[in-house]
């Protein structure tokens, strides 16, 4: 399954060693282990925001937005509750500053037992008023989550895939330089739909 991944030597090496993104990937691979996750194939959940933040790291994004995505599923997986997931928010205001606490802040969606239909309509009621930055995160974090459906039934990667297809319209207009992420996720969807 090809992804958008960089390879080592690119420009992305930079963007992906800037102080503020190894805080914020040390402090998100630390929380995602304190909290036991792993994805549906059995690997460490950090991998996920690690291929978020490469894949923004390779289409130029700045190390805020790169933060961000390594930071992006903490507040809403990690606490026990909503109180402490407004806590964590603001104490990444203080860590990482109000701007990557703010991108996380608009990534958040705390609905614990929400279905998968629940989460996805309240995800684009928020996508259309996303800053840019949320945008390229949310672009980027739905393009891993759509080419990695490994260990998913045939019914619910086609149900991820039709609510993929209905997001990347409420995330319109695009980022500028986004479209290719874009591209990208609807081919995904469109080949996740198809299968039998």
């Amino acid at each position: 399954m090809s992804r958008e991944q960089p390879r080592p030597g690119q420009k992305w090496t930079a963007r992906m060693n800037h102080p503020l993104v190894n805080n914020a990937r040390d402090t998100a691979i630390a929380m995602h282990i304190a909290c036991g996750h792993r994805r549906s194939d059995d690997t460490p959940y950090w991998v996920h925001p690690q291929r978020v933040a490469e894949t923004l790291a390779a289409h130029g994004q700045p190390s805020e937005v790169i933060a961000a995505a390594w930071l992006h599923d903490t507040a809403e997986d990690c606490p026990a509750d909503r109180a402490g997931s407004i806590a964590m928010l603001a104490r990444f205001a203080v860590d990482f500053g109000p701007s990557v606490a703010g991108i996380v802040a608009e990534l958040t969606l705390y609905l614990p037992g929400a279905s998968m239909e629940e989460r996805q309509e309240r995800i684009r009621e928020r996508a259309a008023k996303m800053s840019d930055e949320a945008k390229w995160v949310k672009l980027a974090d739905r393009l891993d989550n759509i080419a990695d459906m490994e260990g998913w039934t045939t019914a619910r990667k086609r149900r991820y895939a039709a609510a993929t297809l209905l997001l990347l319209d409420a995330l319109r207009p695009w980022p500028h330089g986004s479209e290719p992420i874009a591209a990208r996720i609807a081919y995904h969807a469109a080949h996740a739909r198809a299968r039998r």
